[in-house]
């Protein structure tokens, strides 16, 4: 490789960091007769590159079950065979729902209790003959979602903190020569 490659390597850094710092990295690898310098910069940046990817990766992992957990059935949805739901809501102790006509049916005959609260939101299941075949807690299914919405942009701000923890502790620590050797070929 000739030195002029890395010079115009270098100097496209300043244009536009990036993949022209990865490509340096690679060609400063590849290159016969490195100084120490060079050498150490090399393994340096090896150790930065593979830790990067290595955490991008998991990041990426975390990322995807977290909203594969997220958007997952919460277990409390009607699994049995209906044609229409609608949103209903509690009304005096009664389930209160429109379909056409203002209809008012007892929680529990379907299983919730008459005790929750006024205004707590009910999905009511239909069959093909327009009969109520189930009624569900609205509320608290969505709770449910809620709760795995905020973990999962916890999982997201954590992902993040430790990418940018990673990149501060790689430029003081193993990561060092290379970016020392970067630095000093930005100037050529």
């Amino acid at each position: 490789m000739k030195i002029n490659n890395l010079n115009r390597i270098a100097l496209g850094i300043n244009a536009a960091d990036g993949i022209n710092v990865i490509s340096l990295g690679f060609k400063l690898m590849k290159k016969p007769n490195k100084t120490s310098e060079e050498e150490i910069a090399a393994k340096a940046f090896i150790k930065s590159f593979r830790w990067t990817v290595v955490l991008v990766l998991l990041s990426c992992a975390v990322l995807a079950v977290m909203t594969g957990f997220a958007m997952s059935a919460t277990g409390m949805e009607y699994k049995g065979g209906y044609t229409e739901s609608r949103t209903g809501r509690m009304e005096d102790g009664q389930i209160r729902y429109v379909k056409n006509e203002l209809y008012y049916i007892n929680p529990e005959e379907y299983g919730l209790s008459s005790n929750l609260p006024d205004n707590t939101h009910i999905t009511v299941y239909f069959n093909e003959n327009d009969d109520v075949v189930a009624c569900i807690n609205a509320d608290e299914v969505n709770g449910i979602r809620e709760q795995r919405m905020i973990l999962m942009a916890v999982s997201l701000v954590l992902c993040i903190v430790v990418l940018l923890a990673f990149a501060v502790i790689a430029r003081t620590t193993f990561g060092k020569p290379w970016y020392q050797w970067v630095n000093s070929i930005r100037g050529i």
